[in-house]
């Protein structure tokens, strides 16, 4: 009976230690935590090194970035010793145009009193090492303490009483290679190089990873102490990566590679407090695949981004569509297909300076109504330019009535009397007068799902309004035939219905048109020959009346690109614009960037002469053999 019992007993003892083993499994399992989408994100080494890397040597490593590759790195520094005591200001060049090395420069202020403290210890130091030196009689190492003694009290004099100040500085690179003899002959070229100034490089021995992570930007400290030294505001200066003495202004966004001085050089459309162009233009000429397009490109992608400036495009050929994509900025693609309406006839409001010279203030009779309003102690004027406007209006219908055929007569003096006196009627009917608040009224309007109550704009003077008023008084007249034909294709029942009606890009799109960086008009989309250079006209006076001279845009820097200006250089109306632009944009602190293939053409057009004449900067591409001569 006793064996049996102890049968028992070890049965449940096993039992039981199984069950907690169970119950163990059980709780290991709920503790453990299921990985997510989180937990699997991608750091910046998945980028770098998606395969893997190694690092088995002592001073490089290998970064494995496909298949089929490996890239060889090494990563290496400036010591404390390694700097001269004079460096020249464009010595990070040898760095930076030595192939492919990343460098990275670490640059901290010391406090004043922290400064002090090191300075006092080092000179110390000195001093101590000098008189041990004059003991042993060492002539040469007597010369070089006293010329670092020397500087240390010019320094410390100079940081007391505020004229310089210290700096602790880190110079890190990293060079790449495909092969590992490829990356030693390249680390043997920058040694050389560098020796050749007077500099010291050394490689990260047995830190390799550390090395690594201190010149890619992380935005993590750097851990290795034994790079940084310190240096004052003077030699500091020559650390800036890019230095040139052949602009005239400094600042901007890099442009290019000067091939004769190895320098990158700049472009600041707007200038500078020290030094501002007349006007703020560029034009850009060259053959077919020259790289105008690349370079309006780059600099939209850099000003818009690096030089806070806004820019709207009209773009003939669909090129910067992509680009404003990219740049988070609003395509509008303008087809008669889409829902999209610029009204020619739409009317804002424009501020100028009251002691300017400009055509709209000079137009502006005493008796009009205005409004004063005063900023920072300037004081300026805001109206409507009726005058202004009833001019680019009837523009607009000279072009439609020259058709495809640029070279036939426009509108005649009947014509633009009949003209004239509609568009007055319309103005009138709507009560639209040079006081900007006859542009608005107090009614509640619902715009976009949102309730205004307060200075709702009044609805626009229409196409169609105007056709009406000329066929109610003219429709019987012969000279007003070819007029009325002319517009009725264009009314919003017609083949061209873009431009009558409320001006309309979108459901909300007009108040993101103010917001925006980046906004492209691509007119690609439309005819060729009768179209696409009224689209053209319409757009430019757009954006000249709503952007450009627009109140609440006055302070932002502001760039109107045109590309493929030879298209629309022989529409007399077009051309004048274009002139009106770029001669008045300055003082609405904008400028204009067009870009042309055949720029003979521009040259001896009398009247674009204007746009070359207040056209500040060039850049001449490739040019047509004929064209040179």
């Amino acid at each position: 009976m006793k064996l049996f019992g102890k049968k028992k007993k070890e049965k449940k003892k096993i039992e039981a230690e199984e069950k907690d083993e169970l119950e163990l499994e059980e709780e290991e399992l709920e503790d453990e935590e299921i990985p997510t989408q989180l937990d699997n994100q991608t750091t910046v080494f998945d980028v770098i090194a998606p395969e893997g890397m190694k690092i088995d040597a002592e001073d490089y490593g290998v970064i494995k970035q496909s298949l089929g590759s490996n890239t060889f790195f090494r990563p290496f520094y400036i010591p404390r010793d390694g700097y001269p005591r004079m460096m020249q200001t464009n010595w990070l060049n040898m760095l930076t145009s030595a192939g492919e090395v990343d460098v990275m420069i670490d640059i901290h202020k010391e406090p004043k009193a922290k400064a002090m403290r090191s300075l006092d210890m080092q000179l110390t130091m000195l001093r101590s090492n000098l008189s041990f030196q004059r003991t042993r009689g060492n002539i040469d190492q007597e010369k070089d303490l006293d010329a670092k003694i020397q500087d240390t009290n010019n320094l410390m004099d100079e940081i007391q009483f505020n004229e310089n100040d210290s700096y602790m500085v880190s110079t890190m690179a990293v060079a790449y290679a495909d092969s590992k003899k490829e990356l030693d002959v390249l680390c043997e070229y920058i040694e050389d190089e560098m020796q050749a100034s007077h500099f010291k490089i050394a490689s990260t021995w047995n830190r390799v990873k550390s090395g690594l992570k201190a010149v890619m930007p992380l935005g993590a400290p750097n851990t290795l102490q034994d790079t940084y030294r310190n240096i004052d505001r003077r030699a500091l200066c020559t650390f800036a990566p890019f230095v040139s003495g052949s602009g005239r202004f400094n600042g901007g966004i890099p442009i290019g590679k000067n091939k004769i001085t190895g320098q990158v050089e700049f472009l600041n459309s707007f200038g500078n407090a020290d030094y501002r162009p007349p006007n703020y233009n560029i034009g850009v000429t060259g053959i077919s695949g020259s790289g105008k397009s690349l370079l309006l490109k780059m600099k939209l992608a850099r000003e818009t981004s690096l030089a806070d400036t806004h820019a709207m495009i009209i773009d003939p050929e669909g090129e910067f569509v992509k680009i404003t994509k990219r740049l988070g900025g609003i395509n509008l693609n303008i087809s008669p297909e889409s829902n999209i309406i610029i009204n020619p006839c739409a009317i804002a409001v424009t501020e100028l300076q009251i002691t300017d010279k400009d055509e709209e203030l000079e137009a502006l009779e005493q008796y009009d109504k205005k409004e004063l309003v005063e900023r920072d102690g300037v004081k300026y004027v805001r109206f409507v330019p009726i005058l202004e406007k009833i001019n680019e209006i009837l523009g607009f219908f000279d072009i439609i009535i020259r058709g495809q055929d640029f070279d036939q007569p426009g509108l005649n003096v009947f014509q633009r009397t009949m003209l004239e006196d509609a568009i007055r009627e319309v103005f009138d009917k709507h009560g639209i007068t040079s006081h900007p608040s006859s542009l608005y009224t107090d009614e509640v309007k619902k715009v976009d799902g949102q309730l205004i109550q307060s200075q709702v704009r009044k609805p626009e003077p229409e196409l169609k309004e105007i056709y009406d008023v000329i066929v109610e008084h003219h429709g019987d007249d012969v000279k007003a035939e070819e007029l009325i034909a002319a517009i009725r294709p264009f009314l919003r029942d017609g083949s061209k219905p873009l431009f009558d009606g409320q001006s309309h890009f979108g459901r909300g799109v007009e108040t993101q048109l103010n917001e925006s960086r980046v906004v492209n008009f691509n007119i690609s989309h439309l005819e060729e020959g009768f179209l696409k250079p009224i689209a053209f006209h319409v757009i430019l006076n757009y954006i000249w009346e709503h952007w450009i001279k627009s109140p609440e845009h006055a302070i932002k820097r502001k760039v109107l690109y045109v590309d493929e200006m030879w298209q629309f250089i022989d529409y007399e109306q077009t051309v004048n614009f274009l002139e009106k632009v770029a001669r008045r944009s300055r003082k609405r602190n904008a400028g204009m960037c067009w870009a042309s293939q055949d720029f003979v053409r521009i040259l001896e057009n009398v009247k674009a002469r204007g746009i070359l004449q207040s056209t500040f900067s060039y850049f001449f591409l490739e040019q047509n053999k004929i064209d040179k001569k």
